[in-house]
């Protein structure tokens, strides 16, 4: 199966599902999904869902990688199952968990993120001694969806940031939440906040990209005796090991 149109109609004809049973269960209107199986669409964000519904590997799903079916997978999906995840209260799950549902309200299945026990730090970095232990924080695929992030989770973690070096940007103890996945040189984007790992110590810093290709790493607190800005050029940048992208803050109010 070359295409993703291809797999997607191998495994709904699998399941004997209509379109419609499909787009209903994933969230998506029915001429969305019919673009997709018809070949109009070469990639779509309800990747995931698809996934689920049809009881596939995500992998060949998406890419054609790996078997159909995993190990142990459920032999067939009923009409009536799929209306009864649709409509399911995932709020009744968080009563009898230990820790809160970030997105409210969802039609789909939690994603658990990392929830790191360490501390990235807006100034000269938090020295991370012990390989840091971790719990996870339940999001809902709709908020991360709408915040442009893998609604699958890959990628993402939650972490702490310490000193006052991003000034009121993102205040001691802010619950950040960071994309791994942007962690690149070249993929740096203009005026935006990152987490890097310099001599074993985490910082956030915002990134301003020069028309001559060096990047400034810069505290938005207006101290710069204490917090000074740091010019970084492609040669220099595996000093710093970029963690990855600030996406999101829980400020406190």
């Amino acid at each position: 199966m070359s295409t993703l149109a291809e797999r997607v109609k191998l495994a709904r004809d699998r399941l004997n599902l209509s379109q419609q049973d499909v787009a209903d269960a994933t969230g998506m209107s029915q001429p969305s999904y019919y673009k997709i199986e018809k070949g109009l669409t070469k990639r779509t964000t309800y990747i995931s869902e698809l996934a689920k519904v049809f009881e596939v590997n995500i992998d060949w799903l998406a890419n054609g990688i790996g078997e159909m079916l995993d190990q142990g997978a459920i032999g067939s999906v009923t009409k009536s199952s799929l209306s009864n995840e649709k409509d399911r209260d995932y709020s009744k799950d968080a009563k009898n968990s230990d820790h809160i549902i970030i997105g409210g309200r969802t039609d789909y299945g939690l994603v658990d993120i990392k929830y790191l026990d360490i501390k990235a730090s807006c100034g000269n970095g938090y020295v991370n001694l012990e390989h840091p232990d971790y719990h996870t924080q339940a999001f809902t695929v709709e908020f991360l969806r709408d915040n442009d992030l893998p609604i699958d989770g890959n990628g993402l973690v939650l972490m702490h940031a310490c000193s006052d070096s991003m000034g009121n940007t993102i205040p001691h103890g802010t619950l950040m939440l960071v994309n791994t996945n942007e962690s690149e040189y070249d993929n740096f984007i203009n005026n935006k906040i990152y987490v890097f790992n310099a001599d074993g110590e985490m910082m956030c810093k915002r990134t301003i990209k020069n028309l001559d290709g060096t990047v400034i790493l810069k505290s938005d607190n207006t101290d710069k005796d204490t917090y000074p800005d740091q010019l970084i050029t492609r040669d220099t940048f595996n000093q710093f090991a970029l963690f990855g992208r600030v996406r999101y803050s829980f400020l406190k109010h």
